[in-house]
């Protein structure tokens, strides 16, 4: 490069600052800038845009190597060595049901509530055992739900997420094909009639979809009283195999079929509840918080407000509401406010909820790197004669059917750690109505408990693991995660490093030189043939090529030597 016209220097001084290749380091950078600023001996002060000029292939080949010492220490901010897993050529040793044992269950004759519906009333969090991850397609955003941002994960209780494969776990990431059961539930806050598909149009007996498997609308009513101050009537609907439309915000890609196209038809509940305050036994509750958030418009209430303030029966509410009549409930509620007319302090207004769940059991290949999976298969699993159980597992539903027409504020309260009970003397007392928000979050609970039962029992212990051998197992080890900067941090230095030199190398590497480096011997043989011009006594006394006068005269460009090319 130094041999043509446009990178040639200017002068001697010039060509002898690319010796030692001064332009590759910090000590030659540094060099260089003092150089700038510095009055040479020719008599000029060479500012910086006349150095870029009489320097510029110096600055060229400085900047390409400025780029290599900045990327490095760059890239080292873009990863860092963390704890993690190391995949293991091993099958792995895991809890949790698979397409065999899924039916073979055992229940105690005197058992009264299932793990579920015991681990909903205790306020437990949904957490799966071991590693515990859920698996998720490939499209979908992880970050955006906490309850997938730690490990063990945790079945949602703020939003739904709209697929799941749940599959046994082990103590740490597994990969392979596993059995499991696929899973999308989605409960929403209702604020209409509307928005309802049973409650507020079915009129028929009290019937349970989940428990009978009917094959129509189903739909309960019950009265809960277990604190003195406030008391509460809720309705449940359930129906099985109804056609329902994805939700928005469950758009899915192109790269995984998406679980409404696998199952059709899903199963629906809905969930509203009415709450009246009554006078406390003892000492009235202060900042009583009757705020119950969106309520349903339209759905109506049992109870009405007469000219005097006090509260009676709304007589056209149970209208043609068979299964409110059921065990006296309608009559009980009736009588109820009737009883308790002049110690009514206000009634809420109805909340509610509806979720709508779709769940289909088979196999599919997990990717512990991603916790995602993919190649999805519906595989039932084997009948329950064929392994001795007493009768097939229930559907995924029957134990949140269970829980919520049976729910008092107490226990949704509880079931979700709300410290909204107060004692005074012998009576018990609420602080606030439950809120739509408060509902929601129980009823995603109950759903979430009854997953792991499904799957897990709502055991953790690995007392009964097994092998997996479809799996491959890993154990804790370091590996390399996203350090503070994003990788294009270092991608950008380290590309401008990597194309100027390949452009220098193609354009120049190929041509004809003096020499293969510009090394002690070129300037050697460049000073015997400038010896007449050099014999000065400056030249001996000098500590630097700009000290002499001389050298700044002296002409720089090799290709004026033809000579030392034969």
């Amino acid at each position: 490069m130094l041999e043509t016209k446009t990178f040639g220097a200017p002068h001697l001084v010039a060509l002898l600052s690319h010796s030692e290749g001064t332009w590759s380091g910090p000590g030659g950078w540094f060099k260089c800038i003092t150089k700038a600023f510095k009055k040479n001996q020719s008599g000029l002060n060479t500012g910086l845009g006349e150095s870029l000029k009489t320097y510029k292939l110096w600055y060229i080949l400085a900047f390409i190597s400025l780029s290599l010492y900045v990327g490095m220490p760059l890239s080292g901010l873009t990863m860092e060595l963390s704890d993690g897993y190391v995949r293991l050529n091993e099958a792995p040793m895991v809890v949790g049901r698979n397409s065999t044992t899924f039916h073979k269950r055992y229940r105690l004759s005197n058992q009264i509530t299932n793990a579920a519906q015991t681990a909903w009333e205790m306020g437990s969090p949904a957490t799966l055992p071991g590693i515990g991850i859920i698996y998720t397609p490939d499209y979908f955003d992880r970050e955006g739900h906490d309850s997938l941002g730690q490990s063990p994960n945790l079945l949602p209780t703020e939003r739904g997420i709209p697929e799941m494969f749940i599959v046994p776990q082990a103590l740490g990431p597994i990969s392979g094909r596993s059995w499991g059961l696929r899973v999308g539930y989605d409960c929403s806050i209702i604020q209409d009639i509307s928005d309802f598909t049973i409650l507020g149009h079915h009129q028929g007996g009290r019937c349970y979809a989940f428990q009978s498997n009917s094959s129509g609308a189903c739909a309960t009513a019950g009265m809960f009283s277990e604190v003195t101050n406030v008391w509460s009537y809720a309705e449940i609907g359930t129906m099985l195999n109804v056609m329902e439309s994805q939700n928005p915000h469950d758009a899915i890609g192109s790269n995984q079929e998406p679980l409404t196209s696998t199952i059709n038809q899903a199963n629906v509940l809905e969930w509203a509840v009415w709450q009246v305050r009554t006078k406390a036994a003892y000492v009235e509750v202060k900042n009583f918080d009757n705020d119950t958030g969106p309520i349903v418009q339209g759905i109506g209430s049992p109870f009405i407000e007469v000219s005097n303030g006090s509260w009676a029966p709304n007589p056209t509410f149970f209208d043609h509401k068979e299964y409110a009549a059921f065990n006296n409930v309608s009559k009980d509620v009736q009588d109820r406010i009737i009883s308790r007319s002049e110690d009514t302090i206000e009634v809420a207004a109805a909340i509610g909820v509806r979720c709508v769940v779709r769940s289909v059991l088979g196999s599919a290949i997990i990717h512990a790197e991603t916790s995602s999976f993919s190649d999805f298969t519906i595989e039932d699993p084997t009948p329950y004669g064929k392994v001795n159980a007493e009768g097939p597992m229930s559907r995924l539903g029957t134990n949140v059917e269970a829980v919520v027409t049976t729910a008092s504020l107490e226990a949704i309260f509880k079931s979700i750690n709300i410290r909204a009970m107060t004692t005074e003397s012998n009576s018990v007392q609420v602080s606030k109505f439950v809120s739509s928000r408060e509902l929601q979050k129980s009823a995603y609970l109950a759903w979430g408990h009854e997953v792991l039962n499904q799957m897990y029992d709502n055991y953790y212990g690995f007392e009964t693991s097994w092998s997996d051998a479809n799996l491959t197992s890993s154990k804790k080890g370091k590996v390399l995660t996203k350090g503070e900067l994003p990788p294009l941090v270092a991608v950008i230095p380290f590309g401008i490093w990597a194309v100027g030199s390949c452009v220098l190398g193609i354009f120049f590497g190929f041509r004809r030189r003096l020499a293969d480096s510009l090394n002690g011997f070129s300037f050697f043989r460049f000073g015997v043939y400038s010896a007449d011009k050099l014999k000065t006594e400056g030249i001996l006394r000098a500590k630097e090529a700009e000290d002499v006068a001389t050298l700044w005269n002296l002409p720089g460009t090799l290709e004026e030597r033809p000579r030392y090319r034969s």
